[in-house]
């Protein structure tokens, strides 16, 4: 069993999604806290040639040493 997940939000890059990607990670991350999952980080990053803006999230799943 994995110990760790990493999640994945990607958004066209547009007027203001940088807020939206924000706003729907940290959603992510308070819907996994509930569940069980503890935060270790979180990275964003922008791929210019995409046209894309990513958010990578990476949580510890719950009962894992």
């Amino acid at each position: 069993m994995k110990a760790v997940e990493i999640f994945m939000i990607r958004k066209s890059f547009a007027r203001n999604s940088s807020e939206a990607i924000r706003q729907e990670a940290e959603d992510l991350i308070n819907d996994k806290h509930y569940q069980g999952y503890r935060l270790i980080n979180v990275d964003f990053d922008i791929a210019d040639n995409a046209g894309y803006i990513y958010a990578f999230i990476t949580m510890k799943k719950p009962n894992t040493y």
